[in-house]
């Protein structure tokens, strides 16, 4: 009888487990669809990296300087804690430079990205892979680039229409250029998303 009860105790802790992976699961069902998005964003970026309490390590070649910028483009929210964004930013780098006059620039980017829902209001995004970018105008236009991470934390409405997302924490990215430059940075960002409409939906 003693086993018995042992077992039926484990088959009860299986069970709420499996229900309880399930039901995280599930909540990622809450979003998706296709949102527009638009937002801003800044960087403090370097050369030769961060110390451990986040300042900028100097550079014999230069810097650290300052970026900032507006973005707008659509993300697509697969359901499964899957999604794509595309975007287009228009950058300004700042003239805090003695020897620099400051440059402007516009660049188009896409990426994958994970989500994950962790309650009804809330959910957190983290990029699968690279962000591609390639510059519009400026004095890098042609070039491309790539940058290796962009955590972010957002909001949930109570209709799922609209979401917000932001940077929770500094975070050091690494930007690599296509001429073989590579910038270290930390960026903060935030993002305002409206839904277009939800998946398999269609459109008016």
């Amino acid at each position: 009888m003693r086993h018995a009860s042992v077992w039926l105790i484990v088959g009860v802790m299986l069970l709420w487990a499996g229900v309880a992976g399930a039901a995280e699961h599930n909540l990622n069902n809450l979003l998706h669809g296709d949102y527009a998005f638009t937002g801003t964003g800044s960087c403090l970026s370097t050369l030769d990296g961060f110390n451990p309490d986040l300042t900028p390590i100097p550079s014999a070649a230069g810097g650290p300087w300052t970026s900032s910028w507006s973005v707008q483009g659509v993300a697509t929210f697969n359901g499964d804690g899957t999604g794509t964004r595309h975007g287009r930013d228009v950058s300004i780098t700042h003239v805090d430079r003695p020897y620099f006059a400051g440059n402007a620039s516009s660049e188009d980017w896409e990426t994958a990205f994970t989500y994950t829902v962790t309650s009804p209001t809330t959910f957190t995004t983290e990029l699968s892979g690279l962000l591609t970018g390639t510059f519009l105008t400026g004095s890098r236009v042609g070039q491309t680039y790539t940058v290796d991470r962009i955590p972010l934390t957002g909001m949930i409405s109570h209709d799922t229409n609209t979401l917000t997302l932001a940077t929770d924490e500094p975070t050091v990215e690494t930007k690599r250029f296509s001429t073989g430059e590579v910038h270290y940075e930390i960026c903060h960002r935030s993002r305002v998303y409206f839904r277009l409409q939800k998946a398999n939906e269609p459109r008016d």
